[in-house]
């Protein structure tokens, strides 16, 4: 299976001592260039460079179709109060991945409002890590353990409701 990456996504699990393990689930990730652009941490443009070179990661480039479909998606979640704001790299990979009919990872919580609310966009599966991680490590005791290592190496915090969805305990 691929998917398409936003900035977030790819940066968190590049801090992730399991990292390797993103591609035993995706054969490959796809990265908007506004997402390589937007990366400033040089140990992450390091291991995406190395992914690349692996064949894991491929760029989607910039193109004027695209650029145009992000402008409206950008002013259309602008109209609606109900959705938290969309950044230009995030806008990009859910086009994409509407586009391309594959899954948008990300850690953001736009895209996945957006896919709830705009009808337009509800055919494309959004995941967070904590989707990725399930996923991935789907036995109990290695999913517990895979999330509190990916929390401590990422800093990021899931809530107790979100551990509940997946049957893990706060």
């Amino acid at each position: 299976m691929s998917a398409v990456s936003d900035t977030c996504f790819i940066v968190n699990w590049s801090n992730f001592r399991r990292r390797g393990d993103l591609f035993k689930h995706f054969k490959t990730i796809n990265l908007p260039i506004a997402v390589i652009d937007e990366v400033r941490d040089v140990d992450v443009k390091r291991f995406i460079a190395g992914w690349i070179v692996k064949g894991f990661i491929k760029i989607l480039p910039s193109l004027p179709s695209i650029d145009v479909e992000t402008l409206k998606l950008i002013r259309l979640v602008e109209n609606i109060p109900s959705l938290p704001r969309i950044d230009p790299p995030e806008a990009y990979g859910l086009i994409y991945a509407k586009i391309l009919g594959i899954p948008l990872l990300t850690d953001n919580k736009a895209p996945k409002r957006i896919v709830k609310v705009i009808k337009e966009y509800e055919d494309v599966a959004v995941l967070d890590s904590l989707d990725v991680l399930k996923a991935i490590y789907c036995r109990r005791g290695l999913l517990r353990s895979r999330v509190k290592e990916f929390m401590q190496d990422t800093g990021i915090s899931f809530s107790a409701e979100r551990l509940r969805e997946i049957d893990i305990d706060a």
